[in-house]
């Protein structure tokens, strides 16, 4: 009888936080900003950027802004290539692009930070 009642204890704490994690958890959401995607961009140039990172945002489209997908998609055809330029290569370490994607993606940069600028100004009171 101990054993049972042990078991069950057991079995009802392991249901009960599982409903609880469910109930209470949300599903991740990667949900980049202008800004997070403009210094990441900057790393790139730098050399700085992390592989994962910036291959997650050229690879993961962008709901939430339709203007950063519009960036995000220019990255796309810079990193897999379009109908006048080839993929970009791969650069030497700690770079991962060539000088001429990098090139490419400072044009895309450019329009990123204007983008930011004419960003709508508010200051909560």
């Amino acid at each position: 009888m101990a054993e049972f009642f042990i078991a069950f204890v057991v079995s009802l704490l392991l249901i009960g936080g599982l409903v609880v994690a469910l109930i209470w958890g949300r599903a991740p959401t990667w949900r980049p900003d202008r800004r997070k995607v403009l210094e990441l961009m900057r790393q790139v140039q730098s050399g700085d950027a992390r592989r994962d990172e910036w291959e997650m945002f050229v690879g993961f489209p962008v709901l939430h802004d339709p203007e950063l997908e519009s960036i995000r998609r220019r990255c796309v055809d810079i990193h897999e290539g379009d109908d006048t330029h080839p993929p970009a290569s791969d650069g030497l370490a700690p770079y991962l692009y060539d000088r001429a994607a990098r090139k490419r993606l400072a044009e895309v940069q450019l329009e990123l930070e204007q983008l930011i600028r004419d960003e709508p100004f508010f200051r909560r009171f």
